[in-house]
């Protein structure tokens, strides 16, 4: 769900790179978001797709977040595809980003069925991707995802509390928060997690007008001194320490 007022307000203040000055945010803008995506993989994305679309396969899906507003508990694959999927230009936009900024090291909060990892490492097979998931059933069939583009990426059954409280000091290059859809817990999970970032790390935050709670702490985020480039892109936030650049926030068109 996204917040319709919100919608009207973006679109009014969303800008293209004209009118933009930081050279950072200028090249996302100008080089990140027109990077064309592998067609090859796109073929093989939209195979898997069609298969997901049309699964009838009932899996019992465990919620840790605020649960689905839609769908009950045991969920035919298709429904959970069509709602608890990042998919079209959101999916590119993962993509774009990977494939640009090549981060070494990714952490995902929220793995579903792995539609967005998939993007990530599409993006930049060398990537190293964790990715988290407290439903053990939905975890599995990304895994099965996974495999359909042989890809290794490391599967951590357990809620996102459990790991980032069991994490070694390492600091990723990229975190894609997409999960629980709580703006307290939102919060709760960027300030564990700022001793595993850089200066550089890139946190995506998914869902940011899915609720007023989560509409709130995104405000809330884009004031903080611990992130100096915000960017606002409707559905998905992205925020980066970047402590050396003058703290600017903006709203781009997507």
């Amino acid at each position: 769900m996204i917040l319709p007022f919100e919608i009207i307000k973006y679109f009014v203040h969303a800008k293209g790179r004209h009118g933009i000055h930081s050279p950072f945010v200028y090249d996302f803008v100008d080089k990140c978001l027109k990077i064309e995506v592998n067609p090859e993989f796109i073929q093989k994305r939209n195979d898997l797709f069609s298969k997901l679309s049309s699964s009838k396969e009932l899996i019992s899906v465990a919620d840790f977040g605020v649960g689905s507003k839609k769908l009950s508990n045991s969920r035919e694959i298709k429904s959970l595809f069509k709602v608890s999927s990042t998919k079209g230009k959101y999916a590119d936009l993962l993509f774009r980003i990977s494939s640009f900024y090549k981060p070494a090291k990714i952490l995902e909060l929220g793995t579903s069925l792995g539609i967005g990892t998939i993007h990530l490492q599409a993006g930049n097979p060398t990537s190293r991707i964790t990715t988290i998931d407290a439903c053990r059933e939905t975890i599995n069939q990304a895994k099965l995802n996974f495999n359909t583009f042989k890809f290794d990426i490391n599967c951590a059954n357990e809620t996102f509390e459990t790991h980032i409280n069991q994490l070694e000091l390492e600091k990723f290059d990229l975190i894609f928060i997409d999960g629980h859809h709580d703006g307290e817990a939102l919060k709760n999970y960027l300030e564990k997690l700022h001793d595993y970032a850089h200066d550089e790390t890139i946190f995506i935050l998914d869902d940011i007008r899915w609720s007023a709670s989560m509409f709130h702490a995104w405000n809330e985020i884009i004031q903080s001194e611990k992130y100096h480039v915000t960017l606002d892109l409707l559905r998905i936030g992205i925020i980066i320490p970047k402590k050396q650049q003058t703290k600017q926030h903006f709203v781009i068109r997507y």
